[in-house]
C-alpha cells in the first residue's frame, strides 16, 4: 500500500506540474479524449475559445470546426493514431462565431488521450494576405487598370483582412471642398448616395472632418458622437455604428481623399488595424497619384490636339473660304465635342451700344440654333445685370460657374433660363483681340465633375483659335475684295489698252470705207474693210487672252488631264509614293469650270492621301465614253470610316464641286484598305481633243 500511495503521490505532483507548465504557456493547450471531448485546457485555450476556463472541460472539439470542415477532424484523429504526431493549420471558430487561423501541433499521450497545442497565426496570415494584396494592387496600377477597379480591390482586401469591416474611399475634388465617391463595394447604396459630394468641414462626420483637419478621426459610436450630427440618421438607418477615417495624402502632402472603415457595432481600432490602415492609405495614394498623372498627360494631349485641330480649321478658312456662319458653327461644334458640352455659344459685344450680339450657336451638329427666349436675345443689354459677365469683361479672365443654383455671380433671369434647359454649370471664355475683350464663348454642361484646370486651358486655347479663325475669315474676305478690285482694274486697263483702241481703229476704218464707197472707190473701200476685220480679230484675241488670264496657271498650257498629271508628278517627286496614270477613251473638250473643279478634286484627294493615309501607291484613271466622264483616284493607304464625322472642309468641298457640275461623288474607304474617290459626270459636249 505504501508503494501505491507513493506512486499516486508522484502522479499527482506530476499532473500538478504539468498543469502549472501549460498554464503559463502563451499558446492554447487542450487535452482531448478519444471522443474529441476536452478534459483539460489552459487559460490561453479559454481565451482562444472565448469561454470561461471552467467551461472548457466537457466541450467537444468539433464545436470549434466550421461545419464544412468537420470531416477533417476524424481524418486527423485517424492519422494521429497511426503516426503519433501531426502538424497542420486550420480555421478555429470561437464561441462568438469569429474565425481565427491557428497552427495546430497534435500528439498522442498515455491513456488514449491527445494533446493539442494551438497558436494564433492571425497576424502572420494578415501580413501574408496584405503582402499578396499589395502585390496584386501594384500590378493593377502598373497595368493601368481603371482607378475605380483598383480602389474597389483595395476596399475588398481590407474587408478580407479585418473581419466585419465595410470600407469606403472618398476622393477630394480639385476645389478642395467636396468629397466624392471613389469606392465602397460593401457600403449600403442609400448611404453612399447620401454622402456623395458633401462639403468637408471641422465637424462633418469622420471623413469630412479628417479631410478638413488632415488627420485621422476615430468615431467608435456614431450614435453618440457630436461629429455625426448631420449624418447620424442616415448612417444609423443603414446599420452603421462606427467609422474610422484616415486622410489619404498625395506625394506633396496634400489631402487627396479619405479611407474609412465602418462597423455595424460600436468599436474602437486594435493595434493591428493601425498597421493595415497605414499600408492601405499609402497604396491608395500611389493609385490616385498614378491616375492623376495619366489624367494630366491626357489633358495636355487633349489641349495639344484641340489646338492643332482648331488651328487646322483656321487655316482651312484661307484655303476654302466657307460661309462664315457654317465655319463658326463647325468651330463651336469642335469645342463642344472636345469638352463634352451641352451647347457652345459665341457672343460678340457691339461697342456702339454695349449690347451683346449672338454670333453663332452650336448644339452637336446643329449650327443654326437660336433661342428667342434667351435673356441676352430678348434684351441684349441685360448682360449688364450679370455680375459674372461684368467681372469677365473687366478682367479678361475665364469665368467658371460650378453650380448655377448657388452661384451669386449669375443673374436671376439667366439662372431661370439655364435651369429650364437642364444646365447645371458653365464656362465663359473671353474672346480677345489685341488684349481687348470683344465677346465670349459660353460652354454649358449638365451634371459633371468640377472643371479641371487643363479643361479651362483647352477651352481658352480653342476660343483663341476660334477668334483667330474669325479674323482670318475677315482678312480673307478683305483679300478677296482687294483681289476682285485688282482684277477689275487689270481688265479695265486691258479694255482701255486693247479693246477700246481696237474698236476705235475699226470705227475709223469703217468710216473711211464709207467715204470711199460714197466716192465710188471700191478697191480702196475693200482695203479699209479688210483692215477693220483684222483689227476686230485682234481685239477678239485680246479679249480671249483676258479671259484666259482668270484660269489656274496649270491649265494655261494644256487640258486638265495633263495639268493634273503634272501636279501629281511634281508633288510626289522625290517621295516613295508610286503614281500611275491611265486614260481610257478620248478626252472631250470640257467646260473651263469642269476642268478647274476636276483639277481641285484631284489635288484634294492627293493631299488627303499624303497627309493622312501614308500610301505606297496612288492611281489616277480617267475614263471617257459617249455618255459619261469618270475620274477615279485610288490609294492603298490607311483608309478611314466614311460614315464617321469629319470636321475638315476637304470632303465637303469635293461634294460641292461635283454638285456644281451636276455629277455624282462616291467615296469608298475602310480602315487599312485604302480609299477610292470616284467622280462621275454626264457628257453633253460633242467636240473632242
Amino acid at each position: 500500500m505504501t508503494e501505491r500511495k507513493c506512486a499516486e503521490e508522484k502522479l499527482r505532483k506530476s499532473e500538478e506540474k504539468y498543469r502549472d507548465l501549460i498554464e503559463i504557456s502563451p499558446d492554447a493547450i487542450y487535452v482531448v479524449d478519444a471522443q474529441g471531448i476536452c478534459v483539460l485546457g489552459n487559460r490561453a485555450g479559454a481565451e482562444l475559445a472565448g469561454i470561461p476556463q471552467d467551461d472548457l472541460v466537457g466541450t467537444p472539439v468539433t464545436e470549434t470546426y466550421l461545419p464544412e470542415e468537420l470531416y477533417l477532424f476524424r481524418e486527423r484523429i485517424e492519422k494521429l493514431q497511426a503516426e503519433g504526431t501531426l502538424r497542420f493549420e486550420r480555421k478555429f471558430v470561437r464561441k462568438n462565431g469569429e474565425i481565427v487561423p491557428v497552427e495546430v501541433s497534435l500528439s498522442a499521450i498515455r491513456g488514449g488521450y491527445f494533446q493539442a497545442i494551438l497558436r494564433d497565426i492571425s497576424e502572420r496570415k494578415r501580413d501574408e494576405a496584405l503582402l499578396a494584396g499589395e502585390k496584386r494592387l501594384l500590378e493593377m496600377v502598373a497595368k493601368g487598370n481603371p482607378l475605380g477597379d483598383i480602389l474597389d480591390a483595395i476596399c475588398r482586401l481590407v474587408e478580407e483582412l479585418c473581419s466585419g469591416s465595410l470600407c469606403s474611399i472618398l476622393l477630394l475634388d480639385s476645389s478642395g471642398k467636396r468629397l466624392w465617391h471613389g469606392a465602397g463595394p460593401s457600403i449600403p447604396k442609400p448611404y453612399a448616395d447620401a454622402i456623395d459630394g458633401f462639403v468637408i468641414g471641422p465637424s462633418v462626420g469622420s471623413c469630412g472632418t479628417a479631410a478638413y483637419h488632415a488627420e485621422q478621426v476615430i468615431v467608435s459610436d456614431i450614435a453618440t458622437d457630436p461629429l455625426w450630427a448631420g449624418f447620424r440618421d442616415v448612417a444609423l438607418v443603414n446599420g452603421l455604428r462606427a467609422c474610422w477615417s484616415t486622410p489619404i495624402f498625395s506625394f506633396d502632402r496634400k489631402v487627396a481623399g479619405t479611407f474609412a472603415m465602418y462597423y455595424r457595432e460600436p468599436r474602437s481600432p486594435a493595434p493591428q488595424h493601425g498597421d493595415v490602415i497605414e499600408q492601405i492609405t499609402h497604396l491608395t495614394s500611389i493609385a490616385i497619384e498614378r491616375e492623376r498623372a495619366e489624367e494630366a498627360l491626357r489633358a495636355s494631349e487633349q489641349v495639344a490636339r484641340g489646338q492643332v485641330e482648331a488651328l487646322t480649321y483656321s487655316l482651312d478658312v484661307l484655303a476654302t473660304a466657307p460661309a462664315p456662319d457654317k465655319f463658326l458653327g463647325q468651330m463651336l461644334s469642335t469645342i463642344g465635342r472636345l469638352l463634352n458640352a451641352q451647347s457652345v455659344i459665341l457672343w460678340l459685344l457691339d461697342e456702339t451700344n454695349d449690347s451683346l450680339v449672338l454670333r453663332a450657336w452650336a448644339e452637336g451638329t446643329n449650327f443654326a440654333k437660336a433661342d428667342p427666349n434667351h435673356p441676352f436675345i430678348k434684351n441684349p443689354l441685360s448682360w449688364k445685370d450679370d455680375p459674372g459677365l461684368q467681372e469677365m469683361f473687366f478682367s479678361g479672365a475665364p469665368s467658371v460657374c460650378e453650380d448655377i443654383e448657388n452661384d451669386p455671380h449669375v443673374s436671376s433671369a439667366l439662372r431661370e433660363y439655364l435651369r429650364s434647359g437642364g444646365t447645371r454649370k458653365f464656362l465663359r471664355i473671353p474672346t480677345l483681340v489685341g488684349g481687348h475683350v470683344r465677346g465670349f464663348i459660353g460652354i454649358r454642361h449638365e451634371a459633371r465633375p468640377p472643371y479641371r484646370p487643363k479643361e479651362i486651358e483647352l477651352a481658352q486655347a480653342l476660343a483663341h483659335q476660334a477668334m483667330l479663325a474669325i479674323q482670318l475669315n475677315e482678312f480673307a474676305e478683305q483679300s478677296r475684295k482687294a483681289a476682285v478690285l485688282e482684277e477689275r482694274n487689270r481688265m479695265a486697263r486691258d479694255i482701255h489698252d486693247t479693246l477700246a483702241q481696237g474698236f476705235t481703229g475699226v470705227i475709223v476704218q469703217l468710216e473711211a470705207a464709207e467715204d470711199a464707197i460714197a466716192c465710188c472707190r471700191r478697191k480702196e473701200a475693200n482695203e479699209h474693210l479688210q483692215n477693220a476685220s483684222e483689227l476686230a480679230r485682234r481685239s477678239l484675241n485680246e479679249a480671249r487672252r483676258s479671259v484666259r488670264a482668270l484660269r489656274p496657271q496649270a491649265l494655261q498650257q494644256g487640258n486638265f488631264w495633263e495639268a493634273l498629271k503634272g501636279i501629281i508628278k511634281n508633288t510626289t517627286a522625290g517621295t516613295a509614293l508610286h503614281t500611275t496614270f491611265e486614260l481610257r477613251g478620248k478626252l472631250r473638250d470640257l467646260p473651263l469650270v469642269w476642268q478647274e473643279n476636276l483639277l481641285h478634286i484631284g489635288q484634294e484627294a492627293l493631299t488627303n492621301a499624303l497627309k493622312y493615309a501614308h500610301p505606297r501607291n496612288f492611281q489616277t484613271r480617267l475614263s471617257c465614253n459617249a455618255n459619261e466622264l469618270r475620274l477615279e483616284l485610288h490609294d492603298d493607304g490607311d483608309g478611314f470610316k466614311v460614315k464617321e464625322q469629319h470636321d475638315g472642309f476637304g470632303l465637303a468641298g469635293m461634294r460641292e464641286r461635283v454638285e456644281q457640275m451636276g455629277g455624282k461623288l462616291t467615296i469608298a474607304s475602310s480602315r487599312g484598305k485604302g480609299t477610292k474617290v470616284v467622280v462621275a459626270l454626264p457628257h453633253n459636249h460633242e467636240p473632242t481633243l
